[in-house]
C-alpha cells in the first residue's frame, strides 16, 4: 500500500487546500474498489502489481487531480474567440500603422534604404505588438473575474426581458462590431499621430484639411461608443439602428467635405517627381468619394431596416 499513499500524496499535492480531504478521500475508496474488482478478475497477481496496474491506467497525479479541480485559464474560455479576435484586429492595425509610418520615413529620408525601413518597421511593429499583447491580456483577465463574480448568482436575471428577434438581421457579429472598431481606431490614429508623435511624412497636410480632420474626430469617438453598445446588446433595436444610421449619415457628410477640400495637401515634396499636385489632389477626392459609398450604403440598409421593424 506504500505506492497507494504516494499516489494519493502526490495528486493531494496538486489541489486546492479545500479540496484536498474529500478528494482524496474519494478517490481512495475508488481506487480500492477497483482493487478488490482486479482481485477477483487476477488472483494470481500480488498486492504491489495490482496497484501499479491500477494506477497505470488512471494517469499521473497531475491529470487526476485536474479532473477534480481543473485549473483556471488566465483567459475563460467562453472569451477566447473574442480575445483571439480582438488581437488579430490590433495586430492588423498596428502592421498597417507601422507600414504606413516605415513608408513615409523611407520616402522622406533619402539616407534611409530599404532594409533600414524594413527593420524600422519590425521593431516598430513588435514593440507595439508586445505591449498591446499585454493590455489586452490583462482587460480580458479582469473581465473574466468580473464575469465570474457575476455568474455566482443568476437568479436576478427575468427571462421575460429576452430579446424579441423577429428577423434574422437583427443579430450583430462580433467581426462585424470588431471591424467597425477597428476602422474608428485606426482613423483617429492616423488622424492624431502627428500630433503626439513625430511627423514623418513626406506628404503634409494643408492647414484646412488637418482642421477638418481635427474636427471630424468626435464622429469616430461616437462610432466607438456606438461599437461599445452593439457589443453589450449584440442585435439590431429601433435604437440602435436610428443611431447608427445618424451617425453614418455625418460620417457620410464629413468625407464629401473632405473630398472637396481644396488644396487636401500642402504640397508635393521632390521625393515624388513622377506624381504632380493636380494629380494627387484628385487621387485624394476620388479615393474619399469611393470611401464615403460604404457609410452611405449603411444609411440605406439601416434605413430599409427600419422600415421594416
Amino acid at each position: 500500500m506504500d505506492l497507494l499513499e504516494r499516489y494519493l500524496a502526490a495528486v493531494q499535492q496538486e489541489l486546492p487546500k479545500e479540496k484536498q480531504q474529500d478528494v482524496t478521500r474519494e478517490l481512495k475508496a475508488n481506487i480500492l474498489d477497483q482493487l478488490d474488482a482486479l482481485q477477483e478478475q487476477a488472483p494470481s497477481l500480488t498486492d504491489e502489481e495490482r496497484i501499479h496496474s491500477v494506477l497505470k491506467q488512471l494517469g499521473p497525479p497531475k491529470q487526476m487531480a485536474h479532473q477534480f479541480a481543473p485549473p483556471t485559464p488566465l483567459i475563460p474560455i467562453g472569451l477566447m474567440p473574442l480575445f483571439s479576435y480582438t488581437l488579430a484586429m490590433v495586430f492588423g492595425i498596428l502592421f498597417l500603422i507601422q507600414v504606413i509610418q516605415s513608408s513615409l520615413l523611407w520616402l522622406g529620408n533619402e539616407q534611409v534604404g530599404l532594409l533600414l525601413m524594413l527593420k524600422h518597421m519590425a521593431g516598430g511593429f513588435i514593440r507595439d505588438a508586445t505591449f498591446a499583447f499585454s493590455v489586452i491580456t490583462l482587460i480580458f483577465w479582469m473581465i473574466g473575474k468580473e464575469q465570474g463574480s457575476a455568474c455566482k448568482s443568476t437568479t436576478s436575471w427575468d427571462p421575460a426581458k429576452l430579446p424579441q428577434l423577429a428577423k434574422p438581421w437583427q443579430q450583430i457579429e462580433l467581426s462585424d462590431i470588431f471591424t467597425d472598431l477597428a476602422t474608428y481606431l485606426f482613423l483617429l490614429l492616423l488622424i492624431w499621430y502627428p500630433v503626439f508623435g513625430q511627423n514623418l511624412a513626406s506628404v503634409e497636410l494643408s492647414i484646412t484639411s488637418r482642421f477638418l480632420l481635427q474636427a471630424f474626430s468626435p464622429l469616430l469617438l461616437l462610432g466607438i461608443a456606438l461599437s461599445a453598445w452593439q457589443l453589450k446588446q449584440r442585435y439590431w433595436s429601433a435604437a440602435l439602428l436610428k443611431s447608427n444610421l445618424a451617425l453614418n449619415a455625418l460620417l457620410v457628410t464629413a468625407i464629401v467635405i473632405l473630398a472637396w477640400t481644396s488644396p487636401f495637401f500642402s504640397g508635393v515634396p521632390a521625393q515624388l517627381p513622377w506624381l504632380t499636385t493636380e494629380q494627387l489632389e484628385r487621387s485624394i477626392t476620388i479615393t474619399l468619394l469611393i470611401i464615403a459609398l460604404f457609410p452611405g450604403w449603411e444609411v440605406i440598409r439601416d434605413w430599409r431596416r427600419l422600415q421594416r421593424m
